[in-house]
């Protein structure tokens, strides 16, 4: 939402095909296929957004630790150490979930700001875009 609110806030500095390939590209885009439009790098849109809002990629990187399988996500959340005895215990509930439980609560309610405020602010932009286009 964030990148499309950009696209329509600049789309003056566009020409109607750079628009709608953006467009294209941000709706329809894809890494598997190569005869549509190619994906945007989603952390090329993640830093865009942490200059307008600093502190959005720290979020995106720290929910990336937990989402993605690797110690954070994995071992630290569901295994207990015993380095006395050289053991680790896995399971549920072993590891310290208050803190990730926090972290993505705080990180899930900026990120519903955000998309609220870029969702209006598009809804805002739409009617003088729409009154834009050329009649077909």
């Amino acid at each position: 939402m964030w990148k499309m609110w950009e696209i329509l806030n600049a789309r003056h500095t566009h020409s109607p095909q750079a628009l709608n390939d953006v467009l294209m590209r941000l709706l329809a885009g894809s890494r598997d296929r190569p005869d549509g439009p190619q994906a945007m790098q989603i952390l090329s849109c993640i830093d865009r957004m942490n200059k307008a809002v600093p502190g959005v990629r720290a979020s995106y990187d720290s929910l990336s630790e937990i989402a993605h399988p690797n110690w954070a996500g994995a071992a630290g959340l569901y295994s207990k150490q015993d380095p006395t005895r050289y053991v680790t215990e896995f399971g549920r509930g072993l590891g310290d979930t208050k803190g990730a439980g926090d972290m993505i609560a705080i990180a899930l309610l900026g990120s519903l700001g955000l998309f609220e405020l870029a969702y209006n602010r598009i809804a805002e932009a739409m009617p003088a875009f729409v009154a834009e286009l050329e009649p077909i």
